[in-house]
């Protein structure tokens, strides 16, 4: 059975924004709350926990439950380097919210609650980008999630600028005519684009992750170079999941994949390329549907690192 006097907090924290949700040891979702970013890649470590208390104690607030609480897991983007890990662990733990403080890195709450707590792999579309992988014996593997500088293939980051490349190569007349010209012009307001260089002077990794939406639109209307973009991204999420798989010994085992992120609102325009092209690298990964959010993930680990039955709990809260 799981503790109903037992309160757990999860929290998933990624590039864009920071999610969490308050839940009960016997599977009752009391509250969520959603702050800005608690990336642990773009800030200080110390600030990145400060966001993730806000986000903790916010829901708290809501779900009218005063700390500590049994349990907080987050995971955070960043947080798979042991100095910024530590870091994190000690800010997190001062605060005195939870009795027990789990830290891991985003993708690792992303595939607990994908595959509830089981092995797989997770392949997380986002602002970034990065897959992870556990097996059954606690051995874990990843790739990619490097940043936008030394990595980040198939993510938001990546389309958007890729996008912004072809508007501006159709206006060179070096590259192909793309929907995408004319819909980068009017996301910019711009009178044309050859004002584009002086307006994304110094825009964020998130403003230019903003522009993949419209290689989805203008893919989803037919446009060549769109699709050509996001067939891309798939390859480039295809080879990261693959790099896993190999780690792992996976290499004709048949595991499951989850994917997440906001990428994958593309729907088979992104999931078509990557699944066609595992299956050309004769990768056996079988599409997973997440079973629960990053956050709730996060409040599974915690769960466990707490010693609190997670069986139950997964029960209860997959009839929520």
């Amino acid at each position: 059975m799981g503790e109903p006097g037992a309160v757990l907090v999860g929290v998933d924290g990624g590039a864009s924004k920071t999610r969490a949700v308050v839940v009960t040891g016997d599977g009752r979702v009391l509250a969520t709350s959603v702050v800005r970013s608690a990336s642990a890649y773009h800030r200080e470590p110390e600030e990145a926990a400060g966001v993730v208390l806000d986000a903790v104690r916010d829901a708290l607030a809501q779900a009218g439950v005063s700390p500590p609480v049994a349990a907080l897991g987050a995971g955070l983007a960043g947080a798979d380097d042991a100095t910024i890990h530590d870091r994190l662990d000690r800010a997190l733990t001062a605060a005195r919210v939870a009795s027990t403080v789990i830290i891991d890195h985003d993708a690792a709450a992303a595939l607990a609650g994908g595959a509830s707590l089981a092995p797989g792999v997770v392949i997380v579309s986002g602002t970034g980008s990065v897959a992870f992988g556990v097996d059954a014996g606690g051995r874990r593997a990843r790739a990619g999630g490097w940043g936008p500088l030394l990595d980040d293939e198939g993510s938001g980051y990546a389309v958007g600028r890729a996008a912004l490349r072809a508007a501006m190569r159709d206006h060179d007349r070096r590259g192909e005519a793309t929907a995408l010209s004319e819909a980068v012009r009017r996301r910019f307001g711009l009178d044309t684009l050859r004002a584009l260089k002086v307006a994304v002077r110094g825009i964020g990794i998130d403003e230019i992750a903003a522009v993949a939406p419209l290689a989805v639109a203008a893919a989803r209307d037919g446009d060549a170079v769109a699709t050509g973009i996001l067939q891309r991204a798939g390859e480039g999420l295809a080879s990261m999941v693959w790099a896993v798989a190999r780690a792992l010994a996976w290499h004709a085992t048949a595991f499951p994949l989850v994917t997440t992120g906001g990428m994958f609102e593309a729907g088979d325009l992104l999931r078509a390329s990557l699944f066609s092209t595992l299956k050309t690298l004769d990768c056996p990964a079988a599409s997973l549907e997440a079973a629960f959010p990053p956050e709730v993930g996060a409040a599974l680990l915690a769960a466990r690192a707490a010693g609190l039955p997670t069986q139950m709990l997964m029960e209860r809260l997959s009839r929520a």
